[in-house]
């Protein structure tokens, strides 16, 4: 667990030990979750934009895979 201060423009900084567990870089995005009045969870997330190019052949044939058990369900 790490602890931060709120600075008086209301930012904090993401202390290093968090950083390198999330592997959070500069420029990357970060969503903050609310829960109740009194918990917050900082989560890493991936634009899609930085998802180009990763679909390949091998998730091709992955998804057609799934695609054929779908058709084979029976409901």
């Amino acid at each position: 667990m790490a602890k931060m201060r709120v600075t008086r423009n209301y930012q904090v900084t993401i202390p290093s030990e968090v950083r390198e567990e999330l592997d959070i870089k500069e420029g990357d995005y970060v969503l903050i979750e609310t829960h109740g009045k009194d918990q917050a969870v900082l989560k890493k997330i991936i634009p899609i934009e930085s998802l180009a190019g990763a679909w390949d052949d091998e998730m091709d044939r992955i998804m057609e895979e799934v695609r054929d058990i779908w058709k084979a369900w029976k409901l």
